[in-house]
């Protein structure tokens, strides 16, 4: 069994934020406790408008910053830290002077290896303070 606790504070780990401010609504309004069986949340309980302003003031503070991946060449592909797919593509042009040939988003738990650790892009993210940022690069042999 997992409790309402073990699911936010997950929630504020993995920084999903929905389901982070929606536990944190109910748990305001009474109508969930810590101890409860998360099975039990009933999101329907939930005043949307409410939850969705909390979403947009970011009550919790979670991060907006995603991880890309933006193909160089063949071979090479830089990862950038930025809060959007446009913003990453617009950091690489900024510091390269070309387009890239993709960008795609990865996800912040995808493991990297950086020398002989390996760290997930969001233990990476944390060395950061200002974005968008140059997470490193990879080159495919």
């Amino acid at each position: 069994m997992t409790t309402v606790r073990e699911l936010y504070e997950e929630s504020i780990r993995y920084e999903e934020k929905t389901l982070a401010h929606y536990i944190l609504h109910l748990l305001q309004e009474g109508k969930v406790s810590l101890e409860d069986d998360a099975d039990k949340i009933d999101f329907l309980q939930a005043d949307h408008e409410k939850v969705a302003q909390m979403i947009q003031q970011n009550q919790l503070g979670l991060s907006d910053i995603k991880v890309f991946s933006l193909k160089y060449d063949e071979k090479i592909f830089a990862f950038v830290f930025a809060a959007s797919q446009e913003e990453a593509i617009e950091f690489f042009r900024q510091q390269f002077k070309r387009n890239p040939k993709k960008c795609h988003e990865y996800p912040l738990n995808f493991p990297m290896a950086r020398g002989q650790e390996f760290l997930t892009f969001r233990d990476m993210r944390k060395e950061h303070s200002r974005f968008p940022a140059l997470a490193g690069f990879y080159e495919r042999r």
